[in-house]
């Protein structure tokens, strides 16, 4: 792979799937191996909850290079991003940890995306800032409680459409490439 590049795929939500990220931020952390080892992966939402893709690719140095590959490849349109990178966690370093995340905060912001949460998870632990690991019913919230899920309100956006045909507008009535040039039986 060339220098610079970032090979970006993803996923998006059948209008069956009724997936929230808001309910199931642990279940993509819990998950995140299924795209092999060493990915970033990067989960976004409308305003509510609402899943609206699943951008991953490889781990990069530094990671905010991957990261905004995949706020380029599915972003557009989300209100909200949780990010989910296979690294190594140290529970001693966490002020990197959060200096990642604020830096990956702000690239969010210039595509008016609110990054809730840089999820650090290898082999054994998960490293989060923001999210509580067993989070509180809204309902049952105490004064005080941190509310993780705090994206401004916005109208949702409208579906992904992940690929685009490129179609050429043409003058008068389209000829095939081997029939340019010929206007009558060849004589």
């Amino acid at each position: 792979m060339a220098r610079g590049f970032s090979i970006v795929d993803g996923v998006v939500p059948t209008a069956l799937d009724d997936t929230n990220l808001r309910d199931d931020v642990w279940a993509f952390a819990l998950d995140q191996r299924a795209f092999g080892p060493r990915k970033l992966l990067v989960a976004f939402a409308d305003a509510d909850g609402t899943f609206r893709g699943l951008a991953f690719t490889d781990r990069t140095d530094p990671p905010e290079l991957g990261f905004e590959a995949c706020l380029t490849y599915l972003g557009q349109g989300a209100a909200a991003a949780v990010a989910y990178c296979d690294q190594p966690v140290d529970p001693d370093a966490a002020s990197a940890y959060l200096e990642l995340f604020e830096r990956a905060r702000e690239l969010a912001a210039t595509r008016d995306i609110h990054l809730l949460d840089w999820i650090a998870c290898d082999d054994e632990q998960f490293l989060a800032h923001r999210i509580p690991m067993f989070a509180r019913d809204p309902a049952e919230r105490e004064p005080g409680d941190l509310d993780w899920w705090d994206v401004p309100p916005r109208p949702p956006a409208p579906p992904l459409v992940p690929f685009a045909r490129r179609v050429r507008a043409t003058r008068g009535r389209a000829r095939p490439p081997h029939r340019r040039g010929r206007r009558g039986p060849a004589g």
